[in-house]
């Protein structure tokens, strides 16, 4: 009996330290979102009203912001995980220097992303390289303007900022194996690529650390906005909804600070539950198929 009241006045120690947590987590998590849910439903004179959900439905620019969303958040998670083991496979190779090289993969994650939308702007790279390439290479000029350039360019910049993550989340997985496999593939002269490959790479894309930072990974990109914002400025759309540029975030950032569309807070509160809605759905998704694919 007296071990049961004990476990008992254990389970409370543990339920009290976590109440300031759960504190914190209603005041700046539930209420808000509650307090969005309530504005979405309601209407210019406080009544309940889905009228924000239909506009919101009938709005072709939303279905453009959840596009580009999509592509931008798919694109930069597979682009960044390709960057990130290739640096790993850099790093674990037995060369002099590492550290060195090491140092310096690192150092995006020191970079804020609307610095890296910056430091990837055409007036920061692209005027000079594609100066370079036509007045001296003679080759024709790049429309820095097009989708078909930005878009991509805004992918691998947003991916360059979490390589850097993938990178060391990925040294300590290989770190930690047994290098008993490793060594006895060496011996039988498998290459530093091959025994990456073959032996590293599973490894890495199985443990449960790197499965929960590719989910995070694509859910921080599902609400990227400072790169798209960097990026609206340099090609002309920073008043215009439905660009090629408007992630579900910028759009929101629209909806509230552009004067013209006078500041509709149950839509933009709407959209907000839907952009709520669509990084669950897309991340349980994501979940699901490393399930089925037996990477988990």
């Amino acid at each position: 009996m007296n071990k049961v009241y004990r476990n008992s006045g254990s389970l409370v120690g543990w339920y009290l330290l976590l109440l300031p947590l759960l504190v914190v987590l209603a005041v700046v998590e539930f209420y808000p979102l509650l307090s969005g849910i309530n504005l979405s439903l309601t209407d210019a004179n406080g009544s309940f009203s889905t009228a924000n959900y239909a506009q919101m439905l009938s709005d072709p620019a939303f279905y453009t912001a959840i596009e580009v969303s999509l592509g931008y958040s798919i694109g930069s998670t597979i682009v960044c995980l390709i960057i990130g083991l290739t640096l790993t496979f850099l790093v674990t190779l037995k060369v002099r220097g590492r550290t060195v090289f090491e140092a310096l993969f690192i150092f995006p994650l020191a970079v804020s992303p609307i610095l890296a939308g910056v430091l990837w702007s055409p007036s920061s790279i692209w005027d000079d390289f594609f100066g370079f390439t036509h007045y001296i290479l003679h080759l024709p000029f790049i429309d820095e303007l097009s989708p078909v350039f930005f878009f991509p360019v805004m992918i691998v910049s947003e991916a360059w900022l979490w390589s850097p993550l993938i990178m060391l989340v990925a040294l300590s997985v290989i770190n930690s194996q047994a290098k008993q496999i490793s060594e006895a593939a060496e011996l039988h002269g498998a290459s530093d690529w091959k025994r990456f490959v073959m032996i590293s790479l599973p490894t890495v894309l199985r443990s449960p650390v790197m499965q929960f930072i590719i989910v995070l990974r694509l859910i921080d990109s599902l609400r990227a906005f400072e790169i798209p914002l960097a990026w609206s400025n340099w090609v002309g759309f920073q008043s215009f909804i439905g660009s090629p540029v408007d992630t579900l975030s910028l759009f929101l950032y629209k909806l509230i600070f552009v004067p013209l569309y006078h500041f509709p807070i149950g839509l933009v509160s709407a959209v907000g539950v839907a952009l709520l809605a669509v990084t669950l759905f897309v991340a349980l998704g994501l979940i699901r198929l490393l399930d089925r694919i037996g990477v988990r």
